[in-house]
């Protein structure tokens, strides 16, 4: 959901995501020892998607020295993300989860920008000063975008029979302040923010809080504006067609190259198990 207040100082962007988050994780495997930082990162994806609202998508990507190999999501204003979680063999040894926020500390931040009539990406690089994906993220909102920003998470697992652990609650909020905001008002946002104990029990079962409360807890008496609603869904993007588009740019240069010695490639989406098959025959005609 999207947010204006009517004066328009402020923007916000909220996220409830444990539905999509237990519908990725249950087409992707993502072990439990990293489940918590996975979520949080699809959480902020879809906040940065959600501000970001004139891209075509929007890529997080987090490495870090003992555990991450590569932990991503691709997110969408429209509300589709896509994922994948590629942890270092060390996370076998990983008894206390806490190790793995600390961990977080020697992470670098790829953030990969793309817009509909842009031909290149837009891609910055930052080193984390935090042990937690989402202060990472809002650290490269004011180094990187030099935007105003609070950003607040909140992610809850819960033991599953059949899965092991899965998101029980997972929410996001994302207040951007515009120009020409005075420092008063961001005192105000912060401060209240900062009472916050967590979202998760903000909106616990027993308190029947909506966002719209949350909103005017943060800032009394301002009035909220929604300005868009969408679901968020996990599918990947990946198709048949696609991957033949840039076999046939790639062969359009060298097609022994892309081939070698091989009559047919295969290729698997980096983020799901769907695996395509190009025959050199089907490439050559379209050249």
């Amino acid at each position: 959901m999207s947010f204006h207040t009517k004066g328009a100082d402020f923007r916000a962007v909220f996220v409830s995501a444990a539905g999509a988050i237990n519908a990725a994780t249950a087409q992707i495997q993502v072990d439990n020892r990293v489940l918590y930082q996975f979520s949080e990162m699809a959480v902020c994806a879809n906040l940065l998607a959600g501000l970001f609202r004139d891209v075509h998508d929007l890529t997080l990507e987090v490495t870090t020295d003992r555990f991450f190999r590569s932990l991503i999501v691709e997110s969408t204003p429209e509300g589709i993300f896509r994922a994948a979680c590629q942890p270092n063999d060390l996370i076998d040894e990983v008894q206390n989860t806490q190790v793995v926020d600390a961990d977080i500390l020697t992470a670098k931040l790829v953030v990969t920008k793309r817009y509909p009539h842009i031909a290149d990406q837009i891609r910055s690089t930052i080193g984390s000063k935090s042990n937690s994906i989402p202060n990472l993220v809002q650290q490269y909102l004011h180094e990187s975008e030099q935007i105003s920003t609070l950003m607040l998470t909140g992610t809850r697992l819960c033991p599953d029979p059949e899965r092991g652990v899965i998101a029980d609650k997972s929410f996001g909020l994302l207040i951007e302040a515009l120009p020409g905001v005075s420092d008063n008002k961001k005192f105000v946002i912060t401060d209240n923010l900062e009472r916050l104990e967590s979202l998760t029990q903000y909106f616990n079962d027993e308190a029947e809080k909506d966002i719209m409360d949350l909103l005017d807890d943060i800032y009394p008496g301002e009035q909220w504006i929604q300005t868009s609603e969408t679901a968020l869904v996990y599918r990947c993007r990946c198709n048949r067609e696609g991957y033949l588009e840039r076999i046939v740019d790639l062969a359009r240069r060298d097609i022994d190259e892309v081939f070698g010695d091989l009559t047919e490639l295969e290729v698997k989406c980096g983020y799901c198990a769907n695996v395509f098959h190009y025959p050199r025959a089907e490439v050559e005609s379209k050249l």
